[in-house]
């Protein structure tokens, strides 16, 4: 398994394609961080200055919801051209255990949406710092518990919506599959909230937004009911779509 996760990370350096596209994602997501920043007084009407340094960082970590978008189709595309190509037939002949071949393809999107989320919010946080220190405003205390749950919250968030994409891209076996699934789970709350609160608040609790949103602003660390409760949510929204794109490309006929 460890040289078809290995394969899938060459594919994704080597090609010149695929390789840009993780730098321009790179890129895109440090330029709206900044733009995010520096357009305050636009959006907001508040200066830097204004904002305590933890909602400094709640402003700047909104570049990351770009980096989720993108490395959904990023994914979608990988995993649905392994069937829109026929490659899954020379795949399979070479790797004829299914369920090796299902996992590696998670874990390398695990592993890759690990690094690149890693990476790209150390960046950030880094700028982050270096804005406060040019405005001489008290600099972000790394080890607080309120930071590392923001900074872990939001991790989880890239790494949620990249699996949600695989095993869309598994179960429809197509990339607008991948793609809807996954962006559809993201923006459907904004949809239920256009229903009356009681109803709508009802529904969102078992919606992984919400549950998302809450490992970040309330913080893991505190294991209360409601962050209990926030993770069973997300634990099955992970679960039931890998049990289901596994089941529907192991019972189909390649």
């Amino acid at each position: 398994m460890r040289y078809l996760i290995k394969a899938d990370f060459k594919k994704t350096f080597n090609l010149k394609k695929n390789r840009n596209y993780v730098i321009i994602l790179g890129v895109l997501s440090i330029f709206f961080s900044l733009t995010f920043l520096f357009t305050l007084n636009v959006t907001q009407k508040k200066q830097i200055i204004d904002l305590s340094s933890i909602e400094l960082l709640d402003v700047s970590l909104l570049g990351m919801d770009v980096v989720t978008i993108m490395l959904v189709i990023f994914f979608a595309n990988f995993i649905a051209k392994e069937f829109t190509t026929e490659q899954v037939y020379t795949s399979l002949a070479i790797t004829p255990l299914r369920h090796k071949f299902y996992l590696s393809k998670i874990l390398f999107v695990l592993l890759l949406s690990i690094g690149v989320g890693v990476i790209l919010i150390l960046t950030i946080l880094g700028l982050d710092q270096l804005v406060l220190s040019m405005y001489e405003m008290q600099t972000i205390p790394l080890f607080h518990q309120t930071v590392l749950s923001k900074l872990i919250g939001t991790l989880f968030m890239v790494i949620f919506y990249s699996i949600l994409s695989a095993t869309g891209s598994f179960y429809f076996q197509s990339v607008s599959g991948g793609i809807t699934f996954s962006l559809g789970i993201m923006f459907i709350p904004a949809l239920v909230k256009l229903f009356p609160e009681g109803f709508s608040e009802l529904f969102l609790s078992f919606l992984p937004e919400k549950s998302l949103s809450t490992l970040i602003k309330i913080g893991m660390f505190n294991l209360d009911n409601t962050i209990l409760f926030s993770i069973l949510v997300l634990l099955f929204w992970l679960l039931v779509p890998l049990i289901f794109g596994f089941k529907k490309f192991n019972e189909t006929d390649f």
